[in-house]
Formats: C-alpha cells, sequence, structure tokens
C-alpha cells in the first residue's frame, strides 16, 4: 500500500513541477495542428498518443492536457497572432534544455507527420518551432524525418 501512495504522490509531485512543460507541449501541439489551419483526424489521435506513450507527458492528467490544448486552439483560431505570440512564450521557456526541446520537437513532428503528408505550412511551423527553442531546424528535421 504504502509503494502505491508514493507512486501516485511521485507522479503528482511531477505533475505540479512540470506544468510549464505541459503548457508548452498543448502550445506546440495547438501550433502543429493549425498549422495547416484545419485540425484533422489523424492529427487529434497522434496528440492522444502522444499523452499516452511520450515519456516526458506520460505523467500528465490527459484531459487536463486536452483541456489546454482546447484553450490554445480556440485562442488561436479567436486571435492567430496574439495567441500565437502567448504561445511561443510559453515554448521559448524551454529554449537551452535540449532533452525537453526535443521532446517537444517529437511531438510537434509526431503530429505534423500522423497523416503522411506534411504540407509546407506544417514543415514551415516545425522550423519556426525549432528557432523558438534555438535548434537546428535542418539536424532536428533529419533526426526526426529518418
Amino acid at each position: 500500500m504504502k509503494k502505491s501512495l508514493l507512486a501516485k504522490l511521485t507522479g503528482e509531485v511531477l505533475r505540479y513541477q512540470n506544468k510549464a512543460f505541459l503548457k508548452a507541449a498543448m502550445a506546440v501541439c495547438a501550433l502543429s495542428v493549425l498549422a495547416d489551419e484545419e485540425i484533422q483526424f489523424v492529427e487529434r489521435i497522434s496528440v492522444d498518443r502522444a499523452l499516452k506513450d511520450e515519456p516526458a507527458l506520460k505523467h500528465f492528467d490527459a484531459l487536463k492536457a486536452v483541456d489546454i490544448l482546447g484553450e490554445f486552439t480556440d485562442a488561436l483560431q479567436d486571435d492567430h497572432d496574439d495567441a500565437k505570440e502567448i504561445l511561443h512564450n510559453k515554448i521559448r521557456r524551454f529554449a537551452g534544455d535540449h532533452k525537453q526541446s526535443r521532446t517537444l520537437m517529437r511531438v510537434s513532428y509526431l503530429i505534423i507527420a500522423a497523416d503522411q503528408e506534411i504540407s509546407d505550412e506544417e514543415h514551415e511551423t516545425f522550423v519556426e518551432l525549432c528557432h523558438v527553442l534555438e535548434l537546428e531546424p535542418d539536424q532536428v528535421w533529419e533526426e526526426l524525418h529518418v
């Protein structure tokens, strides 16, 4: 019983400490799914898969993450330019942290490549997110696009 409680507590602490990371990840998701101005079903499934399978996101409550994603996509659809700047600021907090930046870009790639067709707009969004995170886009793309 104690081990189970300890595991739950550990998970709660991880979620609490990484709330900024969850918001950055959902910002990446929102920008990636709306890169071509529409949310496709297959992209939505990719977001769910990332929440379930990506080790850095597994500790988060999926319903909370989906709520945050919904807020961010609504904001982008209502006032794209202002929302985009706010979301970039949430993402920018992880610039310089290679491990977390790489995870954020894996999430972006998973979403934009979900339908097996990567549009120019999706690729531009990927490159833009790399710049926000101070990563070399070509290097990141090559690592993920293998």
